[in-house]
């Protein structure tokens, strides 16, 4: 029985030469074969099988430019360009992040650095965002509901100081979201205060993604959307002038004749919901039963459908779980995984409603027609986005 050999123990002398283009191959593949975090190309992989450490002297000129162009034809323009891990091990992250698992945890499960994953994250929230602005585009929405969630980056609004507050950088950050209520599709997703503003953004955002304004809106009570949707899809009208002195009518924004918006009105008494009313703020109330009648998802004015979709947020990142330690601590990490998770939960999980009533395994984008198949995460992580310019 021959004896394990310790490695710590046995160290591999170095005194290379970085003139030696044999012995840098060598090292190379010398290393590769004790660290799985050094990648060693095909070209390199496929002389060693053949001819053995001999063949590396043959053309070491050749063998390293071989291996330099394969690497980076194979990772150009997808998330693993300019990243030193495996591809199988950056997928194993990524996928870990996208289904719920904190930075920490990924880091003990996949034995890296906590750095290493949020390198990953950083290089996936990228593609994630890329391929869903390349393939969301030119819905036709029928249902679109708006809600916001709350979450906060580094620490609660309450706890901030004043310098800490005139940057808005840390505490509060609600997700708005839009919620395509059919395809079960996350329209928009904007992270900021809970200010009239980012309603505004949340709904010019609506506007770019699809082919004409959505049939229907229904959101809560809040004042912002009303206001939000006159910013996006109203229209200005000068009102005549009254005759006499005067300075004339400021202009004003109205409504559109196909604009329909409901509210939904709930009724708290503690923390439980005593009564729910419904109210039409814009439009014919006779087209908004029309079109709830003709609707496969509402039967009545509600906001269930985005609300479910504030639990998949929640469930799917680790960072919007309440009472938790893995909050964000960089703004850029917290939208970063939102892009990522959401990308993921379009493209390469089967929904449930969706599969039965479609009678196979529908993501959300294949019952929107933007995919045409389940996605896995090396898809999501490989796919090049066409360049429009080209």
């Amino acid at each position: 029985m021959i004896p394990a050999v310790d490695r710590c123990a046995h160290r591999h002398s170095e005194f290379v030469d970085e003139q030696d283009l044999p012995q840098r191959l060598y090292e190379k593949a010398r290393k590769g074969a004790l660290d799985r975090r050094v990648r060693v190309g095909e070209p390199l992989l496929g002389v060693l099988r053949t001819q053995g450490v001999p063949g590396i002297f043959d053309d070491p000129r050749g063998i390293l430019a071989c291996s330099c162009q394969a690497r980076e034809r194979s990772r150009r323009d997808a998330a693993f360009h300019h990243s030193h891990l495996p591809e199988q091990v950056f997928e194993m992250i990524a996928r870990s992040l996208a289904e719920g698992v904190g930075v920490a945890t990924t880091a003990r499960i996949q034995g890296v650095d906590k750095k290493t994953v949020l390198h990953v994250l950083a290089k996936a929230a990228e593609q994630a965002t890329k391929v869903s602005g390349a393939l969301l585009k030119n819905l036709v929405v029928s249902e679109c509901q708006l809600d916001e969630m709350w979450s906060f980056v580094g620490k609660k609004e309450k706890n901030l100081d004043a310098l800490e507050k005139t940057q808005a950088v840390l505490g509060d950050a609600w997700i708005w979201v839009a919620f395509d209520a059919v395809n079960k599709i996350f329209l928009a997703i904007v992270v900021g205060k809970r200010t009239m503003q980012h309603a505004v953004a949340l709904l010019r955002e609506v506007e770019q993604v699809t082919a004409r304004m959505p049939a229907l809106f229904s959101s809560d009570q809040l004042d912002h959307y009303a206001n939000a949707l006159l910013q996006v899809y109203g229209k200005l009208v000068y009102p005549p002038r009254k005759p006499g002195p005067g300075r004339p009518p400021n202009p004003r924004l109205v409504p559109p004749d196909d604009l329909l918006y409901v509210h939904v009105v709930k009724q708290y008494q503690g923390y439980r919901v005593v009564k729910v009313t419904r109210k039409v703020i814009f439009g014919d109330p006779t087209k908004v039963e029309t079109i709830l009648s003709a609707s496969t998802v509402s039967h009545q004015i509600n906001t269930s459908s985005v609300e479910r979709g504030n639990g998949i947020i929640r469930h799917m990142n680790a960072r919007c779980n309440r009472k938790t330690l893995r909050f964000s601590k960089r703004r850029e990490n917290h939208e970063g995984q939102i892009a990522l998770s959401l990308a993921y939960y379009h493209l390469c999980l089967p929904h449930r409603s969706l599969t039965k009533r479609q009678g196979r395994l529908t993501t959300p984008f294949m019952a929107a027609g933007l995919a045409n198949q389940v996605w896995t995460m090396g898809d999501l992580l490989n796919y090049r986005v066409p360049n429009p310019n080209s």
